[in-house]
């Protein structure tokens, strides 16, 4: 295989490409997250269906561990050998927290078996992988830093911006902090962001408890909404590489983040704890607020620092990764030692 001129698709178990996707899609490559491989390698994104009768053509084929697709590399696995086809390399990458995957009703004998299909297999952060099968790797998405770093905002407000994950739903603790980090900071709102209320926890006192709500907007207003916000407060339960943090490092946003988020531990140490250590929090909260100089110089470095996760270096971790999974047998390693 020649590394360095890899012909690379991402593939789908759907019909079509659905809608949100190609939503997404457009919004690339400023956007971070999984499906800037496809733009890192110069590659495409195509159905199961559209290319399972010529996947000779492709050096790699990566496809999502989501509930959807998870028949579908099956159904990959089984095309590679039937056509007797060794040359393409089915990679899967795992994009979803840990403490999510009991809620897909997957028994982990499938869910392994699932990975065992795969000729490289990824996670996107160390506790997510230690959890997977042996010989997984921990590659974060990458993220067109340089794009990023030209996003600007003219938007400037006396707020702290929650980050909402629909996944884990919770407000209740998040509002009672940013309650106490108004009063103490003298910071004017607290307004919260991504806002699902189907998904929230609190939803029905919403209105009695932000000041205001922010839903699903598409990237470019995001970015100049979220720079506006004097501190971004993100105290996610789970474990993820962090999408936001990269991002936030870019546009040389402070946030007050988990300790188990992979680039918040990476780029704001600093401004990092236990999600519901609330006395640590409101330390972080004080060297956002209470002082600059130290500050600047957790931005300063984050900015520097944020490029670990650039196309150049994230395209060299898939490739390191891919040749030690490629030499040592592929699939065929996972079925004996995984």
């Amino acid at each position: 295989m020649d590394y360095e001129n890899i012909k690379f698709t991402h593939v789908l178990g759907a019909r079509s490409i659905p809608e949100h996707i190609k939503d997404c899609l457009e919004e690339q490559p400023a956007r971070s997250g999984m499906y800037n491989w496809i733009f890192a390698f110069k590659g495409e994104i195509n159905t199961y269906w559209s290319i399972k009768d010529k996947l000779h053509e492709y050096d790699v084929i990566q496809c999502n561990m989501s509930p959807a697709d998870m028949p579908m590399i099956l159904m990959l696995r089984d095309q590679l050998t039937k056509t007797g086809n060794t040359k393409t390399k089915l990679v899967i990458n795992n994009d979803y927290v840990c403490e999510c995957w009991g809620d897909w009703g997957l028994d982990p004998y499938h869910y392994d078996h699932v990975q065992r299909q795969g000729d490289m297999v990824f996670g996107t952060e160390p506790h997510q992988v230690s959890n997977m099968l042996n010989g997984v790797f921990v590659i974060p998405h990458p993220t067109n830093t340089s794009m990023l770093k030209k996003l600007g905002s003219d938007m400037e407000n006396d707020s702290v911006g929650f980050i909402f994950h629909w996944w884990s739903g919770d407000t209740y603790l998040p509002h009672r902090t940013l309650e106490r980090v108004k009063e103490k900071f003298g910071v004017k709102m607290a307004r919260i962001f991504a806002y699902k209320p189907d998904k929230d926890q609190m939803s029905a006192g919403r209105k009695l408890m932000w000041d205001e709500t922010v839903g699903g907007l598409d990237f470019p207003d995001f970015a100049e909404y979220i720079q506006g916000e004097r501190c971004v407060y993100d105290p996610n339960p789970c474990h993820t590489y962090g999408r936001n943090g990269v991002e936030l490092a870019c546009w040389g946003r402070p946030v007050v983040g988990s300790n188990r988020v992979f680039s918040y531990n990476m780029l704001f140490p600093e401004l990092t704890c236990d999600p519901y250590d609330f006395n640590a929090t409101m330390d972080c909260f004080d060297i956002v607020f209470n002082q600059p100089e130290k500050l600047k110089g957790i931005l300063d470095r984050a900015y520097e620092k944020v490029e670990y996760f650039n196309y150049e270096n994230s395209r060299k971790r898939f490739l390191d990764a891919l040749k030690i999974a490629v030499e040592r047998g592929g699939h065929t390693w996972y079925a004996k030692h995984g």
